[in-house]
């Protein structure tokens, strides 16, 4: 049931696009008015550099390396080496909601769904790939506690349940 790609799948935020754009409208605006005439048409590739270096900035201040880690294990298919890093993200966020509650801020991101909750869904992952299907029913369950409107969560139940009654049909 291994799978090169981790299981979670970012929704965009379409709102949370709007400081991104403010940003680089901004730095535009302050590149185009204090450079020279002769190099006015750089304004937009410096200030997209700028927001760049100041994205790269934000996030290796507010996020953790762990969650970096986790990732590319899961991508390397090495889901038992993942959910210790997994979990220290989940522990990261869970400790530091305000992180994630204003990571369209701190992160510039435009994802849809928490970071914490994109964790829990990975982790989940990580036990149904390594076999232990019950575990990670259980984290599912908790995910939609937690997210009603998870979709993942909720087709990956559905997926498992799917699988645990042909397994038991047969």
């Amino acid at each position: 049931m291994t799978s090169k790609v981790p299981f979670v799948k970012q929704e965009t935020n379409w709102f949370a696009i709007l400081p991104k754009l403010f940003l680089i409208g901004i730095l535009c605006l302050v590149f185009y008015h204090f450079l020279d005439s002769t190099d006015k048409h750089n304004f937009f590739i410096l200030a997209f550099i700028v927001y760049l270096l100041i994205a790269f900035a934000l996030r290796k201040l507010f996020s953790p390396l762990v969650i970096h880690q986790g990732i590319r294990l899961i991508k390397e298919e090495k889901f038992e080496q993942a959910i210790p890093y997994i979990q220290k993200t989940i522990d990261y966020y869970t400790k530091n909601s305000w992180v994630d509650k204003f990571r369209f801020l701190l992160l510039i991101s435009s994802s849809k769904r928490t970071i914490r909750e994109s964790s829990i869904c990975n982790l989940a992952y990580c036990y149904l790939q390594i076999g232990e299907t019950n575990k990670s029913r259980e984290i599912y369950q908790d995910v939609l506690i937690q997210y009603p409107k998870n979709i993942n969560a909720k087709s990956m139940l559905n997926t498992i349940n799917i699988l645990s009654a042909n397994s038991n049909s047969i």
